[in-house]
């Protein structure tokens, strides 16, 4: 199947529903909802993509309900989302009606004064008020500021009167904009709650190809034995390394090794993601639920991505450790005192010893021809403390 290209870096859809599920204001402008509401439909797309690239075979039925469930997490929280949208523009149309019947109170109070003005002088016209009043003045300068005040007189009126409708003409504009983005919103609230409507469906069938896998259970806990072992070979690897790497803890580190790891640290939170192109979050840190009744654990986070995707640098380090262990290539960059690794890789292009810098390629990820999955798994450590990455990438 076609790989998507283009390097398109977007959050994973579980720290975006993370994100905007805890402590966001209630004060929220409705073009940052919208922009939220992007940014999660940038990530279904992708998992979309994901699903549609990752074949239904026994071996990825269980990513494939992942990554189902994240998805079906994200569209919930995009109708979430529209639903904040609707009532923050509930808010707007009724500030703009305060503000409109104040303005048309404001309109009415000018009008009469106005109309009672031009009337009061068209009456006095008709007995020629008007010149006896310019007329009656004592002097010729009188005369001509009088003359000048009927004028004026009339003008800020008809002034005044144009300005408030102007601006009675602008709030109804503006409220029918917003009626009709009211109403546009409603459109999308709809649409959503008919993708997630069809996406519990696709749920539904994915667990039901587990509840078949199910009744195969010899070779459903072979798979998940052998992801087991995987995991297990990998991490005593890793952990090997690392404990060599950071040795006792005694050695001083020097002043360069002490600013790359405050550097490292002031960007917690704002680290690119390890992938190039399109990715979601597979399997999270710590320990989840792989399947019904079965939980495993993660020392770090695995990383779906698109065929031929690259592994790439965090941030500015050195190439500490490369290893070959079932099949495929494994690195561990040292950032002062903090290291990421990148396993599940096809090829390296660095070598150990070699500094690189934020975004640059380190290999390429394996793809397993079995079920076409691209996964990279992102470990992250202080020393020989395990991080949790997601709480690092941006």
């Amino acid at each position: 199947m076609k790989a998507i290209t283009g390097k398109y870096v977007v959050h994973s859809l579980f720290v975006v529903f993370s994100l905007f599920t805890t402590g966001y204001a209630s004060g929220q402008s409705s073009r940052e909802l919208q922009a939220q509401r992007r940014a999660i439909m940038e990530n279904i797309e992708q998992t979309t993509q994901l699903l549609k690239e990752t074949s239904s075979s026994a071996r990825s039925s269980l990513n494939r309900l992942n990554l189902l469930e994240q998805q079906i997490k994200a569209r919930k929280n995009v109708i979430s989302l529209l639903n904040r949208e609707i009532s923050a523009i509930d808010k707007e149309i009724a500030e703009l009606n305060k503000e409109l019947a104040e303005l048309e109170k404001d309109l009415k109070v000018k009008r009469d004064s106005y109309s009672r003005s031009v009337q009061n002088m068209y009456t006095r016209r008709s007995s020629q008020y008007k010149w006896l009043f310019v007329l009656s003045a004592n002097n010729f300068a009188q005369i001509v500021r009088r003359m000048r005040y009927v004028r004026e007189y009339a003008d800020w009126q008809k002034h005044q009167a144009s300005l408030i409708m102007q601006k009675q003409e602008e709030i109804n504009r503006k409220q029918l904009e917003i009626e009709q983005s009211r109403s546009e919103k409603l459109s999308l609230l709809r649409d959503a709650e008919e993708e997630s409507k069809l996406l519990a469906k696709e749920e539904a069938q994915q667990k039901a190809e587990i509840q078949e896998l199910n009744k195969k259970q010899r070779e459903l806990q072979a798979e998940i034995n052998q992801r087991r072992r995987q995991a297990d070979a990998l991490n005593r690897q890793i952990q090997q390394l690392i404990t060599k790497e950071t040795g006792s803890g005694t050695a001083t580190a020097s002043s360069a090794d002490i600013q790359l790891s405050n550097d490292f640290a002031a960007n917690r939170g704002r680290l690119p993601f390890p992938v190039s192109g399109r990715y979601t979050i597979v399997r999270p840190f710590g320990e989840y639920q792989l399947q019904q009744n079965v939980r495993m654990r993660n020392n770090g986070i695995d990383i779906q991505t698109t065929s031929g995707a690259e592994a790439l640098a965090v941030f500015n380090g050195v190439v500490k450790e490369i290893f070959f262990l079932q099949g495929q290539y494994n690195i561990i960059v040292r950032h002062g005192s903090y290291l990421t690794v990148y396993a599940n890789l096809s090829e390296v292009y660095v070598s150990i010893g070699d500094k690189v810098s934020t975004l640059q390629k380190l290999g390429k990820i394996y793809t397993d021809v079995k079920d076409n999955s691209t996964i990279l798994q992102f470990q992250l450590y202080k020393e020989v403390e395990r991080l949790n990455p997601e709480l690092w990438l941006r």
